[in-house]
């Protein structure tokens, strides 16, 4: 039998350990990345390298792709030129987390060329890459399954076959979802007992000794921690794009569970700010303000009718919007009317429930009118990467 070909896209932090993994178990590997950093890393022996892919592609009859984002994948492979020079009858292998219609898109170009595609989501970290004890989460038809079988079988322990291209995403995204709100929660957790006075490690130490242990409470807390050496705070940032990528697209995941899916994505939303405070104090900069505590804030000076304290919430160049379609640039412009709501006897809110996302916060508000009515309205807050006030806009409710 010949040794298979195979080629690799994306030398990373995971796509090398796999190469790596491919080389061990007797695939002739020629790995490809656009750093030269990178490529120089790749040692392993008996492997060629170099900085082309459409190189690496003419090169190979299984083709592994392990890129960063959407954007990267779509300047690789979508015009279609990568899947021309790997020619009919190879086969594409997915490694890259992105959206799922991208991967199905891909697939259909790369049918055009006789080429199949495998989306194969991947879970267990580097060093399971390199011993082949992988998670894969599988999409796609089985006769393109079974030419990948091999290499599949080279990295991974589990295989799950969830269907066409596009499952293999889908899954790969809810494993990812549930990991990082399981990291919010658990740094969150840790946070509030060492707010209460209790030892940070002894703490976590007392967790993972009865029924709250888990791989996230053994991680996650880490995770925001301060990090020494080159690059250490470059690499909380770089986590944080990294798991919001992901947690953008599980956004876009089409689900009727959508209270449970906006519970999961609340907590993931905490890790992620969790994660720009961490890169903020590694920079020496404050930490950005809590938005849930802005919003108390802002409703604690309307109701004190505070004028100084509630301006202190927005940033220079924030927009205010009225249901009626008014709308006020700057902090002058929003003191100068708002002053004048202030004098004039303004609303007494009431906070009702209360909706967290990527796109802020929209709080639904109770307010009663001077005049003994009640009006009912949503605030929705956006902020900026100081945690002030970029845009508030209210919207009228029936």
């Amino acid at each position: 039998m010949s040794t298979p070909r195979a080629g690799f896209i994306g030398l990373g932090s995971m796509g090398a350990p796999i190469a790596r993994r491919l080389a061990r178990s007797g695939f002739a590997v020629i790995g490809c990345d656009n750093s030269p950093e990178m490529l120089a890393a790749f040692d392993e022996p008996g492997t060629e390298t170099t900085s082309d892919p459409i190189e690496t592609a003419g090169k190979s009859e299984l083709l592994g792709i392990c890129v960063r984002t959407d954007d990267q994948l779509e300047s690789v492979a979508g015009d279609g030129r990568l899947f021309e020079a790997l020619g009919q009858g190879g086969t594409v292998i997915l490694h890259s987390t992105v959206s799922p219609e991208l991967a199905q898109k891909l697939a259909a170009k790369a049918r055009e060329y006789g080429v199949g595609f495998v989306d194969v989501g991947v879970s267990g970290g580097g060093p399971a890459a390199i011993e082949g004890q992988l998670s894969l989460y599988v999409g796609a038809e089985p006769e393109d399954l079974e030419r990948a079988r091999p290499w599949l079988e080279a990295i991974g322990k589990n295989l799950a076959h969830l269907g066409p291209v596009g499952r293999g995403q889908e899954g790969k995204l809810l494993n990812n979802l549930i990991s990082i709100a399981n990291y919010g929660m658990s740094a969150a957790i840790v946070d509030i007992g060492v707010d209460m006075g209790f030892d940070r490690q002894q703490l976590i130490d007392a967790f993972m000794a009865g029924s709250a242990q888990s791989f996230a409470l053994r991680v996650g807390p880490g995770m925001v921690l301060p990090r020494e050496g080159t690059g250490a705070t470059g690499s909380i940032r770089g986590l944080h794009d990294l798991l919001k990528k992901d947690v953008d697209h599980c956004r876009e995941l089409e689900v009727r569970e959508t209270t449970q899916l906006a519970g999961l994505l609340a907590s993931c939303d905490v890790m992620l700010a969790r994660l720009r405070r961490a890169a903020a104090e590694a920079e020496g900069k404050p930490a950005p303000a809590d938005r849930s505590a802005t919003v108390d804030a802002y409703f604690a000076a309307v109701r004190a009718k505070d004028i100084d304290a509630w301006m202190a919430l927005f940033a220079e160049d924030a927009t205010y919007a009225l249901p009626n379609g008014q709308v006020f640039e700057g902090k002058a412009a929003i003191r100068e009317f708002q002053t004048m709501v202030f004098g004039s006897g303004s609303p007494f809110p009431n906070p009702g429930g209360r909706f967290v996302g990527s796109e802020g916060i929209a709080a639904e508000i109770e307010a009663q009118l001077p005049d003994g009515s009640v009006r009912h309205t949503t605030n929705h807050y956006r902020f900026d990467d100081e945690g002030k006030i970029r845009s508030l806009t209210v919207y009228m409710r029936g």
